[in-house]
């Protein structure tokens, strides 16, 4: 067996979804970036890298998100290593048909595309119900601020962000990833968006795998503007006669009819632009459909926009029982 085989065969064997597509074309990098034997290890024999201007043969595609590249590097041991597509262009791109099914790199390619997007999802989550009850306790003690929520170091009594999230229809829930860009936030945005984000009290992890997968889909604004803007927006929502209500009741539960009144107060069809999520019957987010043009201020009505959707789809995970228990800060 040769040896550039073993990355698929492992990954095969590990019960991974992963696979490629044969394709052709020309890759002219643009960065000198690594070349990866296994982008998934990251493994990269003899530090190969492409050079800025370079003219490389495609011989691969990576299938499960197209933004993998396997080109070929005469000159140097194992010649066929896999780069990431952000670091250069393709010139002539063709691929193999799978068999028995149409080539998806048309739609994947649009759903990887910055900047195409026709409307947003505000996620809005209620700290301590996401990290007692939504998940499981490993991943609990590995989040630190859902350690520092349990120890009692913080205490949150309102609505935190969880991400805001470009959309595209025809993609569905796999319009993101546009780029691989990490985060550089300034000191400003960070003191602001700390409060409403508690992950950046002690990390970046968060915030950064937000931005690389959401944030970095829309182009009119830069880091910075972007996670102001999501924190106003839930500031918007918190703030709102919902979250007062919600927030007024922290230990209790609270009737689902009750909340949709007070949306329906707001606009007639308000009610459709909200998802309640819960675990069991406590909840722990709520998802804001937007329009592409959205407010994220003063107001839920501007937020939401004019004409919220008249009818709308089940979000996985909504609250069913009629009272929603809103749970309290720490033990």
């Amino acid at each position: 067996m040769k040896r550039s085989a073993l990355p698929l065969l492992l990954c095969l064997l590990a019960g991974t979804t992963w696979a490629s597509q044969p394709a052709s074309g020309t890759f002219v990098a643009s960065q000198n970036c690594e070349a990866y034997l296994s982008f998934r290890k990251q493994t990269n024999p003899g530090a190969a890298k492409t050079e800025s201007g370079r003219e490389y043969r495609v011989r691969e595609i990576d299938e499960r998100d197209y933004q993998w590249l396997r080109i070929e590097m005469p000159g140097i041991a194992e010649p066929l290593r896999w780069v990431p597509k952000a670091c250069g262009t393709v010139k002539d791109m063709a691929q193999a048909k799978p068999a028995g099914r149409e080539p998806r790199q048309q739609s994947a390619g649009i759903c990887q595309t910055p900047g195409l997007q026709d409307s947003y999802v505000l996620a809005v989550t209620w700290q301590p119900g996401f990290c007692e009850h939504k998940l499981d306790k490993s991943k609990s003690k590995q989040k630190p601020e859902c350690r520092a929520l349990d120890s009692g170091e913080l205490n949150i009594a309102h609505f935190t962000l969880h991400g805001l999230w470009p959309n595209k229809k025809e993609c569905g829930k796999n319009y993101g990833n546009c780029s691989r860009t990490d985060i550089q936030l300034s000191e400003e945005t960070l003191s602001y968006i700390k409060p409403w984000m508690p992950n950046f009290h002690f990390e970046n992890a968060f915030g950064n795998y937000e931005w690389k997968k959401h944030g970095t889909c829309q182009t009119h604004m830069d880091d910075d503007a972007y996670f102001r803007q999501a924190v106003t927006a839930v500031r918007t929502v918190n703030d709102s006669e919902l979250g007062q209500y919600i927030r007024a009741n922290i230990g209790k539960s609270v009737e689902r009819r009750k909340l949709q009144d007070i949306l329906r107060r707001t606009h007639p069809d308000a009610p459709n632009s909200f998802s309640f999520l819960c675990t069991g019957n406590r909840l722990h987010e709520i998802q804001v459909r937007l329009p592409v043009d959205f407010r994220e201020g003063p107001t839920l009505a501007g937020l939401i926009g004019p004409q919220p959707p008249k009818t709308r789809s089940a979000v996985p995970g909504e609250c069913s029982q009629e009272r929603i228990l809103i749970e309290q800060s720490g033990r």
